[in-house]
């Protein structure tokens, strides 16, 4: 008989998200998936899109920062660490501040290698004043 096969939605972003697009998303059989949607600074107590503000407007760096807190918080919440992380995607509104986004990401990390990775510039983002979110694939042992 083949090993079970679960996919699970899961939402971490408050509730304004909930309509958009699903937060995680784990598939669990001999591994465990997890996949995470772009995450940005944005106020995860908005109750509605009409209500979400990004936090640190115009402040780079801190919007990496936040993202990357949020991002080890939905992970931890999954069993998983930065450690599991396979796949990355950075979507940024400006390139320029590549150096700044990997020197953030070496903080967040801390000493944990850095994953496969690819880094965008994009037009926008889901709010004006957002200018990076981070998607994330990890992957654990199924418990």
């Amino acid at each position: 008989m083949p090993p079970e096969f679960r996919k699970t939605d899961h939402n971490h972003n408050g509730g304004w998200s909930r309509s958009f697009f699903t937060d995680v998303v784990t598939v669990e059989g001999p591994k465990k998936l997890i996949y995470i949607s772009g995450i940005g600074s944005e106020d995860p107590s908005a109750a509605t899109p009409q209500e979400m503000v990004t936090q640190a407007p115009g402040d780079f760096a801190e919007q990496t920062r936040i993202a990357y807190a949020k991002i080890k918080d939905i992970l931890a919440a999954h069993g998983a660490t930065f450690a599991d992380i396979v796949r990355m995607t950075t979507y940024v509104t400006d390139a320029k501040n590549v150096f700044l986004y990997h020197e953030v990401q070496a903080q967040a990390l801390q000493g944990t290698p850095p994953p496969p990775h690819t880094f965008l510039q994009v037009a926008g983002l889901a709010m004006p004043e957002m200018l990076v979110e981070v998607e994330v694939t990890a992957a654990v042992a199924d418990a």
